[in-house]
């Protein structure tokens, strides 16, 4: 079936303007997450078709020349969105460097069919390329619809770039001029309507996927340190038991408490309290393992997770953070804080009938009795401790 050709022009147009639209009213309330700009590739991609329905009414330099170099634009545009939604850096420079070679390569070849023609298709080509390369780079999970979605518009985008290329080199050119209608024609324009929907939805999906992570990483961080909260230590507690429940390896669990907590809220207030936390919590990220876990299990206490360690690897790490901890005291305002661990750890292979409350009660009661004990130390239950 062939439809007119400037009229599939103003559809896609009239599409692009719509979701335009759509995307800069999004980006007003969320300025730097992507959809501004995305809007502001619709609304280049519109023009450039408005340019395109014009075509052998209007000058050539409006109708080709300004009408793919807003085509290039809106490339550009898409690719800056989708690095300002992944909160990249966009290299402004590098991605708007295309659009300003499409408007020099028309302005000089704009009296050329084949090579105008040959130029633009390069030009969008390229640029279809490194969008798809940013976003399989910038893919958070195999399964994301919004990536799969620009994958496949810029895939279908490719198909009908490449379509012109061979139609150029066959001789077939004088078949695409913006203002025939055929088959080719015809296939190679609705092409367009196809991805302007799926990069516009796939921006969007892209945003929304971006943000419920950011809120799913919130929900499992401790506002105040930064690491995992209760919630999240516990999840990977599990995870790490079966996994050492399953490989018959060893696993080591310790329960840090920060001594004399209370004096130091007491003595300089709950601002100077933080700071210890803080300061606590950073050092332990800086010197566990990239394997290692560790959360803040409630108020100064910490939950340190040592895969395939045993006994004496664990109670090599803790000495190792008891001995950083007092090299390091934490810093509020002029004040300088010393501050101290006890610990209670356990460590060794789980059994079928542990559980992470279980072992993580053994290791509670065995800080209990580091404290008991005169605090600053360690001290060590279930089988590490026979």
């Amino acid at each position: 079936m062939i439809f007119n050709t400037p009229t599939i022009f103003a559809s896609v147009a009239l599409v692009a303007l719509i979701m335009a639209f759509c995307l800069i009213l999004a980006g007003q309330e969320h300025k730097r997450d992507g959809m501004r700009a995305g809007g502001a590739g619709l609304l280049a991609h519109a023009l450039a078709y408005c340019c395109y329905t014009l075509y052998g009414e209007a000058p050539l330099w409006l109708t080709y020349g300004v009408g793919n170099t807003l085509l290039a634009l809106a490339l550009a545009c898409y690719a800056a969105s989708l690095l300002r939604i992944h909160g990249q850096p966009v290299p402004w420079s590098r991605i708007f460097a295309l659009p300003l070679l499409m408007a020099t390569a028309l302005a000089l070849l704009i009296e050329t069919r084949e090579p105008r023609m040959f130029a633009a298709c390069l030009v969008l080509i390229l640029q279809c390329l490194l969008l798809m390369v940013w976003t399989w780079r910038h893919a958070r999970h195999p399964g994301s619809r919004a990536h799969l979605l620009l994958l496949l518009g810029g895939g279908i985008s490719l198909i009908g770039l490449l379509l012109r290329v061979i139609a150029i080199a066959t001789g077939a050119a004088a078949d695409l001029p913006y203002n025939v209608s055929n088959l080719r024609q015809t296939v190679s324009v609705s092409i367009g309507t196809v991805t302007v929907i799926m990069f516009s939805l796939g921006l969007v999906l892209m945003a929304k996927e971006r943000t419920e992570a950011a809120l799913r990483e919130m929900a499992l961080r401790d506002p105040l340190t930064g690491i995992a909260n209760r919630r999240a230590i516990l999840a990977a507690c599990e995870r790490e038991l079966e996994r050492a429940r399953r490989t018959g390896t060893p696993l080591a669990i310790a329960l840090l408490d920060i001594d004399h907590f209370k004096r130091i809220n007491d003595s300089h207030g709950h601002l100077a309290g933080d700071a210890v936390l803080r300061q606590a919590a950073a050092l332990l990220r800086q010197r566990l393992r990239l394997s290692d876990e560790v959360g803040r299990y409630g108020g100064e206490e910490f939950l340190v997770l040592l895969p395939d360690t045993g006994r004496d690897g664990a109670l090599t790490v803790v000495d190792g953070l008891r001995a950083a901890v007092a090299g390091q005291p934490a810093q509020f305002a002029e004040l300088v804080l010393p501050y101290r661990f006890s610990v209670g750890l356990w460590c060794g292979v789980p059994g079928a009938g542990d559980s992470s409350d279980r072992l993580i009660g053994h290791a509670d009661t065995a800080l209990y009795q580091a404290k008991a004990g005169g605090r600053d130390g360690v001290c060590l239950a279930g089988p590490a401790a026979a």
